[in-house]
């Protein structure tokens, strides 16, 4: 949240943690273990779910929803505390209150043989609602970042707020502590990452850090380890939280798989560990707060495997402040999820006799020059630092760059996106870096965005040139975003990057 506040709101301050994004693969674990025929050992476990007061929500002011039952499409709100009280939670510093710096919306669509994890930014720039807070007293909506709604009103606040953004009703909602993340993986043996370098994030007092220590390749961990996997972010990666968001994601594939891989429902002993430290661990809607609730919600999920969990990064845009700005993109997900429709939508093939738009065969005597071009420069790749390179060598030519920052799309080819406003600017640095694929995308915040791929070596794409006018790009205009949406499913194996230093 940093120096933003709402008014008349002490200022909370934000710590190295971040929570993980492993909430909805613990759900599922639960969920699908009650549905597993040990409900007769569980019953007792169900005193522990705590209920949370849901009487701010407004009924009247709320999005409509079709009537729930077990095939309906659902949404599930899964919010992770990084709450500091309690056993097993108070050993990660000293932090006032809580935060949610991990929100995920989960779409389980008809039939709920499907489903999409949609991982929303902590630092998506948004109006928070007016909620109220723990003391009674109530806030504005404010402008500020999206976690910041935990932090002011709790999970409530955070409902409140998506609802009002998305129009999309949150049907149930789970909240996550540390405690119940470390025990549900200790519970399950430990879940299998993969690195493809390793990862030394060290915890330094004053400053930070998770504590994680792993070689690169394969590593079982425990839940402390687990815990330390999802919480770095500056050390691992290229230190964005659209990089640690990608790992977490692959973390819950991992946990997903081993669940299915270690036979969890012909495995009671193992069931009733996970159930003990989840219920008495999780809070939730008063509806969702009882086993009877839990056990129907299961079996409804009797159909969904790990191949058929999407996982979906929310499309936005870095811009020069560092916040992350929703686009076109991010409604047009809203309203398929709204509309329970498939994501990413399914675009019909051009016909045969559709004509390709293309560009001038050079750049006209008025075209901008590069000074007059303002450029977005973010990094496609998993190399740390490329789109810093890149600026660098844009400045050296004399266009103006005004955000470096970092897409969570990997592109083996760069590529530069453009409103329709900016199609000659978009030409001349074509012309400029040798980038022949140029994209019309009108959602953008910034005029031209360049993201830089693999290709990008040593300060070049091809060549590196000086504008002319004999330069000749070329493109197919098509829809894009600058960031890629849909992450793979949690049947996929995927090594995530380690260090971006050296160890000492």
């Amino acid at each position: 949240m940093g120096k933003h506040r709402a008014p008349s709101t002490q200022s909370v301050a934000h710590p190295w943690l971040r929570k993980l994004t492993a909430g909805f693969s613990i759900l599922t674990l639960t969920l699908t273990a009650i549905g597993g025929g040990a409900v007769y050992a569980i019953n007792g476990l169900g005193v522990n779910i705590g209920s949370i007061d849901v009487s701010d929500l407004n009924e009247a002011d709320r999005p409509e929803t079709v009537a729930q039952s077990d095939t309906s499409p659902t949404n599930l709100l899964i919010m992770g505390s990084d709450l500091r009280d309690g056993d097993g939670n108070d050993s990660y510093g000293v932090a006032g209150g809580a935060r949610s710096d991990t929100t995920l919306l989960v779409h389980l669509y008809n039939n709920r043989k499907d489903a999409v994890v949609v991982s929303i930014p902590r630092d998506s720039w948004v109006e928070i609602a007016g909620c109220t807070r723990p003391d009674g007293s109530t806030t504005i909506p404010y402008m500020t970042k999206f976690n910041a709604a935990f932090a002011f009103g709790g999970p409530v606040c955070t409902i409140k707020t998506i609802e009002k953004l998305t129009n999309i009703r949150i049907n149930n909602f789970v909240v996550l502590d540390f405690n119940a993340f470390k025990k549900v993986v200790d519970a399950i043996g430990g879940v299998e990452v993969c690195l493809t370098s390793p990862a030394y994030d060290p915890v330094i007092p004053g400053r930070g850090g998770s504590g994680l220590n792993l070689p690169a390749g394969y590593s079982t961990i425990s839940g402390e380890q687990a815990l330390a996997f999802v919480r770095a972010r500056e050390t691992l990666g290229d230190g964005s939280d659209l990089s640690r968001i990608k790992r977490q994601q692959d973390f819950i594939g991992s946990m997903i798989r081993g669940m299915t891989e270690k036979g969890l429902l012909t495995n009671p002993p193992m069931i009733y560990r996970v159930l003990g430290a989840i219920t008495s661990s999780i809070e939730t809607n008063p509806e969702f707060a009882n086993i009877t609730a839990l056990q129907n919600y299961a079996l409804s999920l009797g159909g969904l495997s790990p191949a058929r969990i999407k996982f979906v990064t929310l499309p936005s845009e870095i811009q020069v402040d560092g916040n992350l700005y929703w686009t076109a993109e991010t409604d047009e997900l809203w309203t398929a999820l709204r509309t329970d429709q498939p994501w990413p939508t399914v675009t019909p093939e051009p016909s045969a006799s559709s004509s390709p738009v293309s560009f001038s065969s050079s750049i006209a005597i008025a075209d901008p020059t590069p000074a007059e071009i303002d450029v977005a420069v973010l990094n496609a790749t998993t190399t740390v630092g490329l789109a810093r390179a890149a600026s660098t060598d844009l400045k050296t030519l004399k266009f103006n760059v005004t955000t470096v920052g970092n897409s969570t799309k990997r592109l083996e080819f760069s590529e530069i996106l453009y409103k329709s406003s900016s199609e000659a600017q978009a030409r001349v640095l074509g012309a400029a870096t040798g980038i022949t694929k140029l994209t019309l995308d009108n959602s953008l915040a910034s005029q031209v965005v360049l993201l830089v791929g693999t290709d990008w070596k040593n300060g070049k794409v091809t060549s590196l040139v000086t504008p002319s006018a004999t330069s000749t790009p070329s493109a197919s205009p098509s829809p894009s975003s600058t960031v890629d949406v849909n992450e793979g499913t949690a049947a996929s194996t995927v090594c995530t990057e380690g260090n971006n230093r050296v160890k000492k």
